[in-house]
């Protein structure tokens, strides 16, 4: 089931490429961009994820970095509602010229993001009735998702995702670090940044396998208070633009790998299924 929406989705992407190259810019021979939004301000303008951490900080809203996409242009993180609820953020820098490109994307099926934007950047807001807070914060504007969207009470990855094991759980953290580290390694450990408040925990970590990049030796554990925690940020993971190369998930915990290599030993040992 998931390989086939998985496939769909593919297949949504391709023909939405396509429409858009049936009208080519005659000196490039590349399809036009998509115009930004009138309602998306010129400013401000950030140069690093990283500084869009801080303005968010600086207005209130604490958001400790969950994950980083290799390029540096995507980073994850965890803010708080005021209800107490976590929500996961998707942090996205871009060129103003692709800006209204990378967003009709997001917001066009199949994926139908909410977003916060402004300048060069964009914010994915995982619980849109945060999203008017971010943007006032980051003195931006809210976009809304494009086209039919589904019924509001039936999560879009109720029928997406594999049916994930009840056993093994693993009771905190470094229990299940070190078993990934008997696995395919679990070095240079990282959790600094994570929140108490948070509904889940992460920690990132050196597989010390995979090809010669740094980006290759890498592994983004998460452990979940509960199971619609943990779908929902395996569901970020897989519908952000930012998907890991290998996505193990089981009880209350999942493991995101930099080399899919590895997949199979993690499952192996570790326990779980993949998630595609």
């Amino acid at each position: 089931m998931k390989r086939r929406m998985r496939s769909v989705a593919l297949m949504c992407l391709c023909a939405l490429f396509l429409a858009g190259c049936i009208d080519l810019d005659e000196r490039t021979g590349e399809a036009p961009h998509k115009p930004i939004p009138d309602s998306v301000p010129r400013k401000p303008v950030y140069e690093t994820t990283d500084d869009l951490v801080f303005a968010l900080g600086d207005a209130g809203i604490r958001c400790p970095v969950l994950g980083r996409g290799p390029d540096g242009t995507a980073t994850r993180c965890g803010a708080q509602a005021a209800t107490g609820e976590p929500v996961e953020l998707e942090l996205n820098l871009d060129t103003r010229s692709h800006l209204g490109t990378a967003l009709a994307l997001r917001r066009n099926p199949p994926y139908q993001h909410t977003l916060v934007t402004a300048g060069n950047w964009f914010i994915r807001v995982m619980d849109p009735d945060f999203a008017p807070r971010v943007a006032k914060a980051l003195h931006a504007v809210v976009l809304k998702p494009l086209g039919e969207t589904g019924a509001p009470d039936r999560p879009p990855y109720e029928d997406q995702l594999p049916e994930i094991p009840d056993q093994p759980a693993y009771k905190n953290l470094d229990a299940l670090a070190d078993k990934v580290d008997a696995a395919v390694g679990c070095t240079d450990r990282d959790d600094d940044d994570n929140d108490p408040a948070l509904s889940w925990q992460f920690l990132n970590c050196t597989t010390g396998r995979g090809g010669q990049q740094r980006q290759d030796h890498c592994a983004d554990l998460a452990l979940y208070d509960d199971a619609r925690s943990r779908d929902e940020g395996l569901w970020s993971k897989i519908t952000g633009g930012q998907t890991p190369k290998g996505l193990v998930a089981g009880s209350n915990w999942s493991v995101a790998l930099c080399d899919e290599a590895l997949v199979d030993d993690v499952v192996k040992r570790v326990g779980g299924v993949e998630v595609r």
